[in-house]
């Protein structure tokens, strides 16, 4: 779903129908602003990548294209898997010292970089594709960008709309790393009617035992991205598992929806670097950086449903629609 795919679905949601309220909503919310105030001079961007990965690189590329679409100027790269303590901090004081406009850190080491280093007073910077990022740059740090993690409210309400047969969705999860998103879905899912049952792991071992106890108590399966439970190995695992009871699964990634899965949330790296860029150029023109919720799909398994024997509505509104 591209940029403008994406406004005009946050549009319906938040402002409602008729053409004179969208216009001014989307006037109000800077979608739609004069030319001339969206113009901007020759941007210099430093982009420091934490590993070089498919995901991060395909954002880099989304962020590039992005930006230099909108505006002249250049996007210097820099890889900082290989750097250790010293060359990190040359790095640093070297890209201090340039005429950089814009400094943005994709994934959580680079995002760290960015926001932990001494830099210019005034000097843009972004991070991007970090997950949980309180945690990772502290809760009191007030860094901006692009996080990976989509909040919890607006997932417990794509899972009623993609599945809307479902009532007892069952999230497994580590306590000690996710029990604060628990509480935001149980929370979210009471109001949603929908009841998240807690399936409470602490190492994978536990997992078989977890699911065999509370297989009768669920109607469906979450998994989310907690280190404690994911890997490929465990995601085939539990899967198939859910499938011979007849239990659809909810997952967060391509992988999962090739796996099985019945409803996957799955996010185009090449769309959140054009995001970034996006907010970038709100920043340089002089709005305030921000928090932003990453752009997403959310794709529903026909073939799966259909197995299952699950009832999906006759349409989705985007961002949920039917799987490739």
């Amino acid at each position: 779903m591209d940029l403008a795919r994406f406004f005009a679905f946050l549009v319906r949601r938040v402002c409602g129908p008729g053409v004179p309220l969208i216009i001014s909503c989307l006037i109000l919310f800077g979608f739609l602003l004069p030319a001339h105030s969206r113009e901007l001079p020759a941007v210099r961007a430093a982009v420091l990548v934490s590993r070089n990965i498919m995901p991060y690189l395909e954002a880099v590329e989304g962020f590039k294209a992005a930006l230099l679409k909108r505006s002249d100027g250049e996007v210097d790269v820099f890889g900082i898997e290989k750097l250790g303590v010293e060359e990190r901090a040359d790095l640093s004081q070297s890209l201090a010292a340039g005429e950089f406009d814009l400094l943005v850190g994709v994934g959580p080491e680079a995002g760290l970089l960015v926001w932990k280093g001494a830099w210019k007073k005034g000097l843009t910077r972004l991070y991007l594709m970090v997950l949980n990022p309180d945690k990772v740059f502290g809760p009191g740090e007030k860094a901006c960008g692009i996080p990976l993690n989509i909040p919890a409210q607006l997932q417990v309400e794509m899972i009623r709309r993609g599945l809307p047969s479902i009532r007892r969705p069952g999230l497994l999860f580590d306590p000690q790393l996710n029990s604060d998103f628990f509480s935001k879905t149980s929370a979210a899912g009471a109001l949603s009617g929908l009841t998240i049952v807690p399936l409470k792991i602490s190492s994978k071992k536990d997992i078989p035992s977890v699911l065999k106890r509370q297989w009768e108590e669920i109607d469906s399966l979450w998994l989310i991205p907690d280190r404690t439970v994911i890997s490929e190995s465990i995601v085939r695992f539990v899967v198939k598992e859910a499938l011979i009871k007849g239990i659809p699964v909810i997952g967060y990634n391509r992988f999962f929806y090739e796996t099985g899965v019945a409803l996957a949330f799955v996010l185009d790296y090449g769309e959140l670097g054009m995001q970034c860029a996006e907010e970038a150029l709100k920043v340089l023109a002089g709005e305030t950086c921000r928090n932003i919720s990453p752009l997403f799909h959310v794709w529903v398994n026909p073939l799966v449903a259909r197995k299952l024997g699950l009832k999906l509505p006759e349409k989705y509104t985007l961002p949920i629609e039917l799987g490739p």
